[in-house]
């Protein structure tokens, strides 16, 4: 082989300790620290969320609903029909039916005298 072909034996012996990160020159010569190490790492991932975490992750479902209800129903899309035209015409028939008085409570209404 050629001077330059030849593999180099101290990359060589990098390229197998770094399969294994754990056991890199100089980080975890001492078997004893690397298992603190790992039951510190086993108590952090048992330790249950702290109670800001909780909050955020509401705060942040509520605001992943929030976005996607607007995208879903009110985003302008242009007048062309797209795959949530069938949602966004049930939904606004419902709210519509909501917000609009039927026959019977206009003719109600009109009777009481308030509505003209």
């Amino acid at each position: 082989m050629t001077e330059g072909t030849e593999p180099n034996s101290a990359l060589a012996q990098q390229s197998t300790t770094a399969s294994k990160p754990l056991h890199r020159k100089g980080l975890f010569d001492d078997a004893r620290l690397e298992a603190v190490f790992r039951r510190r790492v086993d108590r952090l991932v048992q330790r249950p969320p702290s109670r800001l975490s909780r909050q955020l992750q509401a705060l942040n479902y509520t605001l992943m609903l929030g976005v996607g209800s607007y995208m879903v129903l009110y985003q302008d899309y242009g007048d062309r029909p797209h795959c949530f035209t069938g949602l966004r015409k049930w939904y606004f028939s419902k709210v519509d039916s909501i917000w609009t008085l039927s026959s019977e409570e206009e003719q109600e209404l009109r009777e009481r005298g308030r509505l003209r």
